[in-house]
This record gives C-alpha cells, structure tokens and sequence, in this order.
C-alpha cells in the first residue's frame, strides 16, 4: 500500500464523521464542567459566569486534552496501540495485551467506557468486511478478550494497511478531536476556539510521535482529577455523556 494510500485511510478513520462511537463519552470532562473545575487548581472552584458573562474556558480544554494526550494517551494507549499493531496476525498475542489493558485500567467506569467503544468500532468494521474484524469480535463476545479500543485500533488499521505512524496519529487525532467536540456541546467554547486549540495542539502532539513508542511493560499513565470525574460522572443530576 503507497503512502498515500494510508494517509487517506488515516484521514477517515480520524474524521469525527467516522461513526465509531466515540461521540458518546467525555472522559470526565462533563464532570469537571459541572464542578464549575475545568482547569482549576486542587480545592479551588471555577465560577461558570462572571456579571452574567459566559467565561472562555477554550485555555482550560486546551490544558485538559493536553493532559490527556501527555498523561494518558503518550504513555499508555499509544503503547498498546503499536503493540497490538504488530500483534495483528496473533489473536493469542493481541488477547494478552488486551488483558493487559484491562488490568492496568484502574477506574471500572475508564475500563467500561474503553471496551464499549473498541466493541463500537469492532462492529462497524465488521460490517464494512475489515480483515480480522469478525474473528476479534467473536473474541470479544465469547469473553476471551475484553475489546479495548487501543488494542482494537491497532488490529484493525494495520489489517487495513495503514502504517504504524499513521495510526498513531489518526489515534491521537481522534482523541483530541472527540474532547474539543465533547467541550463544544458541553457550551464550554465554540468551534472556533475549538479549532484554535486543535491548532495549538499539534506542535506537543508531533512531539509525542517523535519519541520512541513505550512498550506494553512500561505503559503508564497519570490523570487523578479527570479519572476521578469519570467515577463521580454517574452521580450527577443531568448527563449528556456516558462518562
């Protein structure tokens, strides 16, 4: 497969458009919204108006999808992501990282929300006849293997011949733009900030990429305040999200 070619598929997998499932989750962010502690300190509580006027809180979701993307995804996903990515002809290989995952994911509500969407983008792989999508998906359904979307990424766009940069970049574009997207319904910003911080994004995201990819072993990741929303999230009165 050319370059091209890939690149391409990066794009639509990566497009907001893509119906993976994804659109459905926060990833705490509601939580923190409803706090009114979007980007504050540790026991410091963020007004939502000020004199009646909506605050810009576009610095403060560029800090949380940094967070993300550096605490989280850089260390921990992106890890399992090229893992499974090179395990993709090894079912017994790709079902042990995904075990992996779910043992290292320690929030139910992270671990809930991970497999529900790899299953989401399982099935419509499945449905549009990927390589490899229905054997992973009788995996899953029979117990065998969780489903985390890392792991199912990597099988996925490699059985698709997407290069292994390429999906690590369609991974992390994906994340970024799904939160800036969960900001934007969440009224936090409009699209216009939002695409500022998806601008602004990119320079720390190419950096991630540059470095060498952790393996499996060395996967770790560190986001308290965001992890402790997801838990919190099912205990508040009005949720747009799942998480």
């Amino acid at each position: 497969m050319s370059t091209l070619h890939s690149s391409l598929l990066a794009l639509q997998q990566a497009d907001s458009f893509f119906p993976g499932g994804a659109v459905a989750w926060s990833w705490g962010l509601e939580t923190l919204v409803a706090d009114g502690r979007l980007g504050a300190a540790a026991g410091v509580s963020i007004p939502r108006r000020q004199r009646g006027v909506p605050r810009d809180r576009s610095a403060e979701v560029s800090g949380f999808v940094e967070g993300q993307l550096r605490h989280r995804w850089a260390g921990f996903d992106r890890a399992f992501l090229s893992a499974a990515w090179y395990a993709a002809a090894h079912p017994q290989a790709l079902c042990a990282l995904d075990s992996q995952v779910e043992a290292l994911t320690l929030a139910e509500e992270l671990r809930q929300g991970s497999r529900r969407v790899g299953l989401s983008l399982l099935g419509v792989h499945v449905a549009m006849g990927t390589p490899g999508a229905e054997a992973y998906q009788r995996c899953v359904v029979a117990g065998d293997a969780p489903g985390h979307l890392a792991v199912v990424q990597g099988l996925l766009w490699q059985r698709l011949g997407m290069d292994h940069e390429h999906c690590q970049l369609a991974a992390a574009h994906a994340l970024c733009t799904g939160l800036v997207s969960a900001a934007v319904r969440l009224s936090v910003m409009g699209h216009l900030d939002a695409q500022r911080v998806l601008t602004d994004i990119q320079p720390l995201l190419l950096d991630i990429l540059a470095q060498p990819v952790p393996a499996p072993a060395d996967a770790c990741g560190f986001t308290p305040m965001a992890e402790i929303a997801v838990m919190r999230h099912e205990t508040q009165e009005l949720r747009l999200f799942a998480n």
